[in-house]
């Protein structure tokens, strides 16, 4: 018997090979790890999220398949840092919370890095501060596989700033929100440094200055005054308070189920991509700035020794207030590294 295809016949036919062939394709990959982040769709964050799911996926022969979740998508970062500890999320990039630790706010005390590369040594991979928070974090069944590097932080004003590099001046006509988490620290940092200080929701800053209820903000860096609250910022004040760091952040138990050699591959490709950013935040930074000159914005910078009197002042008359959030043990640690 003749067997005759109709034109039908073959294009269903042709259909249904293509699509086992995706089929295949899709579950090609062992393991899918799912990876929540901040920022949005193609921001620096999310570029550097894509290319580490890229390599490794390459460096695993597509073993590892790394799924993107940018802006949040399975939740708030709170949310996410309670999910890593459980092993219902796998990795993410995002801070660390303070809400099982208080001593935690390490990640953000004053004048631990006063530049670029004193931030390198300190937070990437391998240093100081990176072993103090990877083993406070290990307790919650989380595991910092790299920092992301963020950048230097700084101070948004909505107002003109005088005498904004004197550690001594009288701020305190201006009203600077700290974040509720960052109270413990940087309120007295502000406090030493002359402002006046209170805590407000960051959904509200832009309207918080907008309508005069604050006068500016620390805690960001210069790509939040480009993102976040451009139209309301009159001066930028490139303080380095600190340096902002969020972190490839992976959960223990979904990090137990891979293998030896894809652990290794992870925690490698994770320390390399690091260090590229922590080499590029600097140019980074410095464009962003140029963005707020170019939109009208009064950007103070400071010289090395400059900011470094504004780190002894608060180093020395600050830090012991901020004791408590990291704890006396943690505080004399950090106070002999830095030869307070």
């Amino acid at each position: 018997m003749t067997l005759k295809l109709t034109r039908r016949a073959v294009m269903a036919a042709a259909t249904a090979v293509s699509m086992g062939l995706t089929a295949f394709a899709a579950s090609a990959a062992d393991t899918t790890l799912r990876l929540s982040h901040l920022s949005p769709p193609d921001s620096d964050m999310d570029v550097w999220a894509n290319e580490f799911a890229s390599r490794v996926a390459k460096e695993t022969d597509g073993r590892i398949e790394v799924r993107i979740f940018p802006a949040s998508q399975l939740g708030d970062w709170e949310e996410v840092y309670e999910q890593l500890s459980q092993g219902s999320v796998d990795l993410a990039i995002q801070s660390v919370s303070t809400k099982f630790d208080s001593r935690l706010a390490l990640t953000w005390f004053p004048y631990t890095a006063v530049d670029y590369d004193s931030a390198k040594e300190a937070w990437n991979t391998g240093g100081f501060l990176f072993n103090i928070v990877n083993d406070l974090i290990e307790p919650q069944q989380i595991q910092a596989l790299a920092p992301y590097a963020f950048g230097l932080g700084g101070v948004a004003v909505g107002k003109p700033v005088t005498d904004p590099k004197n550690p001594n001046a009288d701020h305190s006509d201006l009203k600077i929100r700290v974040w509720p988490s960052g109270v413990g620290t940087h309120k007295p940092l502000l406090e030493r440094l002359g402002y006046s200080t209170t805590t407000m929701p960051w959904a509200e800053l832009y309207t918080g200055v907008q309508t005069g209820v604050i006068d500016g903000m620390i805690g960001g860096v210069p790509e939040n005054a480009v993102r976040d609250w451009n139209g309301v910022v009159d001066t930028w004040l490139q303080l380095n308070d600190h340096f902002e760091i969020n972190w490839l952040l992976g959960s223990a138990f979904s990090m137990a189920n891979l293998s030896d050699e894809d652990r290794a591959t992870l925690s490698k490709i994770a320390a390399e991509m690091a260090t590229e950013r922590f080499d590029a935040v600097e140019a980074a930074d410095n464009g962003y700035l140029q963005q707020l000159r170019d939109e009208g914005v009064t950007v103070v910078t400071y010289s090395k020794d400059e900011i470094e009197a504004m780190a002894a002042v608060v180093r020395a008359d600050a830090w012991p207030e901020m004791k408590p959030e990291i704890g006396d043990e943690l505080y004399e640690l950090i106070q002999q590294h830095y030869g307070n």
